[in-house]
């Protein structure tokens, strides 16, 4: 046979294949759909059989006021939340899953303080396997892809949802403070600040601790140093008592300034004076605050608990979360602060994932070290 035959013959199956996966593709599509449909519908099911799910979460009305798109959706699963500070919830989840109690099925808070109490002892789950909806998983949905929100080493098992610029870590009242005084946190070294900060205590994890680091990371520590050390620092472990003194005039500036606390008092008539320093250095780190999520093992309503995960990453439940006032990294949500909203195509730093880990410990050993 000629090698003009056998060109048009090879010619002719690769024709004959493209035409058979022309016509396969829609049903291989199809079956591939009806797959993770079939999925959804089993484990909504078994979820509706539960009847319940129990929920470790941030304090506050917001998160409660977050989750009532959830319970719209899904009237047959009751949810139980635990509020509270993030130490008091800590210590009772360790003291009851060692007398082996298993009340709890998610953990939603900050990735640092959950990693801490939780990998150490092996009580959080994988949290892949429980993905069902092909948009929670979508790359094109995330600002930074997918991935972008795994806070632990390993990435799989504690996901940070929401994202916010870590740049805003210093606040002023406009009342005492122009616009012109303060525009980075060299400025605050200068003598007639002394004595007039108030600071969430960065000794401890939270947002006093965040911001500082952040600081470091953009000046150095020699800078650190001398505001700890120099500038007498009020330091409170009250969150919204450190609003209400930079609301009320009490002190001028603040570090680790909660804003969702912030936006209580706003709510009220009152922080309207209260602004944000913008500084062009710190704008690439972020922190996802409160918003980050861990599936226990052993959890007791396990169903009930992928559900809500798949609700909760989905366009529907972080379109519910931004009512606490936290932007979401998903690109189809418009935040609720755009002041600090990441933006798409722009890469960022996690300054609470499970890496920055060291760092922040460092950061925890100064404070405790040079604030009186």
């Amino acid at each position: 046979m000629s090698l003009q035959f056998h060109k048009q013959k090879s010619m002719r199956l690769f024709v004959y294949f493209l035409l058979l996966l022309a016509v396969l593709r829609p049903a291989m599509k199809a079956e591939a759909q009806s797959a993770w449909q079939k999925e959804w519908e089993t484990t909504l099911a078994a979820a509706e059989r539960e009847g319940e799910i129990s929920i470790a979460g941030p304090p506050g009305d917001s998160f409660r006021e977050a989750i009532t798109g959830f319970t719209k959706q899904y009237p047959k699963i009751k949810v139980e939340l635990l509020g509270g500070s993030g130490g008091d919830k800590v210590a009772r989840i360790l003291r009851e899953r060692q007398a082996n109690v298993y009340g709890w099925d998610l953990y939603i808070s900050g990735p640092t303080s959950a990693l801490a109490a939780f990998k150490p002892v092996g009580a959080l789950d994988p949290l892949k396997p429980a993905l069902i909806l092909p948009e929670v998983k979508n790359d094109k949905e995330w600002i930074g892809g997918f991935d972008a929100g795994w806070a632990d080493l390993e990435k799989k098992i504690f996901y940070a949802f929401g994202g916010t610029l870590a740049g805003d870590n210093i606040y002023v009242n406009r009342d005492l403070v122009s616009a012109n005084e303060i525009k980075s946190a060299r400025d605050l070294l200068d003598p007639k600040w002394t004595g007039k900060i108030i600071i969430q205590d960065p000794r401890v994890e939270g947002k006093g601790l965040t911001d500082i680091l952040v600081m470091s990371l953009a000046y150095g520590d020699e800078l650190i140093g001398k505001l700890l050390r120099d500038q007498k620092l009020t330091v409170t472990h009250d969150r919204r008592q450190l609003v209400e003194w930079l609301v009320r005039g009490r002190y001028p500036i603040a570090i680790g300034l909660n804003e969702y606390v912030l936006v209580h008092f706003q709510k009220q008539g009152a922080g309207k004076n209260i602004a944000a320093v913008e500084d062009p250095k710190t704008i690439i780190y972020w922190a996802s605050g409160s918003s980050g999520i861990g599936l226990f093992n052993r959890a007791p309503h396990p169903n009930a608990a992928r559900i809500y995960i798949n609700w909760l990453l989905s366009r529907s439940g972080q379109l519910d979360w931004v009512k606490t006032q936290t932007n979401s990294r998903r690109v189809d949500v418009p935040p609720a602060e755009p002041n600090s909203a990441m933006k798409p195509g722009r890469s960022y730093r996690n300054v609470q994932a499970e890496d920055m880990g060291p760092q922040r410990r460092r950061i925890q050993q100064m404070a405790s070290e040079l604030l009186q």
